[in-house]
C-alpha cells in the first residue's frame, strides 16, 4: 500500500475525531444524534473519496478493479446517488424530482464513457459533452436541494464535492486524461508560484477593479478562526471544484483539441474566457466587468497550472483571491 494513500487514511481518521469533538463541543451536535446522522455522516461520505482520489496509487488500483468488469463503472454514481437517498429519508427532506436529475447527471456521462479504456491523446466531441454534461447541471442551478444540512443555521452545499468527484472519476478512472494535476503533495516551488500568482494578480485586479468602478475598499475584520473557516471554505468549495473542472479538464482537454501551433497557450486563453463568462451570472444583475476580471484572474490560475502541472496550486492562487475579495471588497466579492 502506498505511503501517500497510509497518509491520507490517517489524516480522514483524524478529521473524524476533530470534527466529532468540535461539534460536541461548540455546536452541540451530538455524536449519533439526527443532526449528526443528517448532517455530518453525508458530508464525511462526500469529502473522503474525494480526498482519497488526491492518491495516485488509488487511483491506479481503482482504474485497473472497474475495468475489470463494466457494470463497476456504476459504482462511483451509485455511491453518490446512495448518499443522497439514505441522508435524505434521515432528515425526511427526500425529493424525487431531485432523485430523478442527480440520477441524470451522475449516470449519463458515464454511459458515454462506458466502452472506453484508452488515454486521451486527442480530445473528440464526446469528451466534451461529457464536461458540459458535467458542468451544466450546476451552473444554471438544475440540481438544487443537493444540500447537507446541519441544522437551520449550516448548510453545505453536496455538489461541492460531487461534482469534482465526478470529474476526477470521470477523467482519471474511466477515459484517462494526463495532467489533470489533482494531488496535495505540494513542494516549495508550488508554494512559491501560488504566491506569486497572488502578488500578480493583486497589482492587476485591484486597479483595473477600481478603475472600471466595479470594487471598492469595503473592508471586514474576521476573526481568526473566522478567517480560517472562510480559507478553508473557498479553498474546498469553490477553488479546488472550480480549478480541476476548469483548468485540469476544461484546459488540458482544450491542448488536446485544438490544432494550431501553440495548443497549450491557446487552450489557455480560450479556458480562461469560458471561465470568465461562467461567472456572467455570479453577480446580480450580471456584469460584462466581472467577466472581464474573472478571465484576467483565470488567465493568471492556468499560467499557475501549467507552470506546477498541479490544479491544487492554481486553487492556492484562486482562494487567495476570493478571501481578499471577501474580506477587502465583500460589496462586490461574488
Amino acid at each position: 500500500m502506498d505511503t501517500e494513500f497510509k497518509i491520507l487514511i490517517l489524516f480522514l481518521i483524524f478529521l473524524l475525531g476533530v470534527c466529532t469533538l468540535l461539534l460536541e463541543f461548540l455546536a452541540k451536535i451530538h455524536f449519533l444524534s439526527p443532526a449528526y446522522l443528517s448532517g455530518f455522516l453525508p458530508f464525511f461520505f462526500l469529502i473522503s473519496p474525494y480526498i482519497l482520489f488526491s492518491s495516485q496509487w488509488l487511483v491506479s488500483q481503482f482504474r485497473n478493479w472497474v475495468r475489470e468488469r463494466w457494470q463497476r463503472k456504476f459504482l462511483l454514481p451509485l455511491y453518490l446517488l446512495s448518499i443522497y437517498t439514505i441522508f435524505s429519508y434521515i432528515s425526511s427532506n427526500f425529493n424525487g424530482g431531485l432523485f430523478l436529475r442527480l440520477f441524470l447527471w451522475l449516470f449519463l456521462p458515464v454511459l458515454l464513457f462506458l466502452k472506453e479504456t484508452m488515454e486521451i491523446q486527442r480530445a473528440g466531441l464526446k469528451e466534451i459533452l461529457v464536461v458540459l454534461l458535467l458542468w451544466f447541471p450546476i451552473e444554471f442551478g438544475l440540481l438544487p436541494g443537493f444540500d447537507v444540512v446541519f441544522n437551520k443555521d449550516v448548510t453545505i452545499p453536496a455538489l461541492a464535492f460531487a461534482a469534482p468527484l465526478l470529474g476526477l472519476y470521470l477523467f482519471t478512472i474511466l477515459r484517462v486524461l494526463p495532467q489533470v494535476g489533482f494531488t496535495f503533495r505540494l513542494t516549495r516551488k508550488d508554494i512559491a508560484a501560488a504566491g506569486s500568482g497572488l502578488a500578480l494578480l493583486a497589482l492587476l485586479l485591484i486597479p483595473l477593479g477600481t478603475r472600471l468602478g466595479f470594487i471598492r475598499v469595503s473592508l471586514l475584520y474576521p476573526s481568526v478562526w473566522e478567517s480560517l473557516q472562510l480559507i478553508l471554505g473557498i479553498y474546498f468549495l469553490v477553488a479546488v471544484p472550480e480549478e480541476l473542472l476548469f483548468r485540469g479538464i476544461v484546459q488540458n482537454l482544450l491542448a488536446k483539441f485544438i490544432f494550431f501551433r501553440y495548443p497549450r497557450i491557446l487552450s489557455l486563453m480560450v479556458a480562461s474566457v469560458i471561465f470568465g463568462l461562467a461567472h456572467w451570472n455570479n453577480v446580480s444583475p450580471p456584469d460584462w466587468r466581472y467577466v472581464f476580471l474573472a478571465t484576467i484572474a483565470g488567465i493568471v490560475y492556468g499560467a499557475c497550472y501549467l507552470k506546477t502541472g498541479k490544479t491544487t496550486v492554481s486553487a492556492l492562487v484562486h482562494c487567495g483571491v476570493n478571501f481578499l475579495w471577501a474580506v477587502i471588497f465583500k460589496e462586490t466579492s461574488g
